[in-house]
């Protein structure tokens, strides 16, 4: 199970680049809990999503679990990261404070950085793919990745 954080999610539907979500983890599905899914019906991208959410190829499925994390977090983050914890799932999360949380839970997480990263090293993002990403999640998301990741990303 791949289960996604609205960030994360929104990032990719940002830039038209979904489908690269399903095809670096081999999935065709993934998961959002009820938060997420609220989140992402309020965003400015509620149309991307929602054409998503009709999409035959790739299934992107609601599951709910009862957040019981009292830590300072968006609802949509702590929703995941229990699923995630409750499933043993790959939690896909951009918030640094979320991710630090998760880690610390001993949950397997993947940044957009490391989510790239391990695209590029499964051959499912060539350069020239790697570099249209990065640029778009910077203009289209305000995305910023380090020098030093950057580097390494290329």
């Amino acid at each position: 199970m791949i289960i996604t954080d609205t960030g994360f999610l929104s990032s990719f539907l940002k830039i038209n680049m979904l489908p690269l979500i399903f095809k670096v983890c081999d999935t065709k599905e993934i998961v959002i809990t009820p938060a997420v899914l609220h989140e992402l019906e309020q965003a400015p991208i509620h149309q991307l999503f929602l054409a998503a959410l009709q999409s035959k190829e790739n299934k992107i499925k609601i599951v709910y679990i009862r957040d019981t994390l009292s830590e300072n977090l968006g609802k949509g983050e702590k929703e995941s990261i229990a699923l995630a914890e409750k499933t043993k799932a790959l939690l896909l999360i951009d918030d640094r404070k979320a991710l630090q949380f998760a880690k610390q839970r001993e949950i397997t997480v993947m940044s957009i950085p490391t989510f790239l990263i391990h695209g590029k090293s499964k051959k499912c993002i060539d350069d020239s793919q790697m570099k249209k990403i990065i640029i778009d999640l910077e203009k289209k998301d305000y995305y910023t990745f380090n020098e030093e990741i950057k580097q390494y990303l290329f």
